[in-house]
């Protein structure tokens, strides 16, 4: 287990790595950027695209709302672990990981005022936001502990 807590505290050794966090917010923006069903079918899209956002619509609109914290707190952890933890609360704004998830998480929820059939919605974007502080506290947490900012 502490193999597990060393690995995801320290930076990567390769720079290929940047594979995983860069692939997690392509992966993020299908997720959170995917028209509604009905938009799909007035389009002729293909059936299968019809019937992923069949099912990505398919839960209750409350838990859609939820699903956006932890959604960007890996989005925010994994930029952290790729370019170094926030080292103090001061220091928060020198992070690069801080602008990325930050932007990407306002980004992508203004976006939405292009998708046919969706909003920005200011409960997203908290909950964008929510995720980004949270997973970037709990990865320097975790850094103090196990890895790099623990000497």
């Amino acid at each position: 287990m502490k193999t597990i807590f060393h690995f995801w505290s320290n930076p990567p050794t390769s720079r290929l790595w940047i594979a995983l966090p860069l692939g997690y917010t392509f992966f993020l923006q299908v997720l959170t950027g995917f028209p509604k069903p009905d938009s799909l079918m007035g389009l002729d899209a293909n059936e299968l695209f019809v019937r992923f956002s069949e099912e990505l619509f398919a839960y209750p609109f409350w838990l859609q709302d939820l699903s956006h914290l932890p959604l960007f707190y890996g989005l925010a952890w994994l930029w952290s672990w790729y370019l170094g933890p926030i080292r103090s609360f001061s220091s928060a704004l020198k992070c690069k990981a801080f602008y990325i998830a930050t932007l990407y998480g306002i980004i992508n929820e203004m976006a939405q005022a292009f998708i046919p059939d969706r909003f920005p919605s200011p409960g997203d974007l908290i909950m964008n936001l929510a995720g980004v502080f949270l997973g970037l506290i709990t990865h320097s947490i975790l850094c103090r502990k196990f890895g790099t900012l623990a000497q």
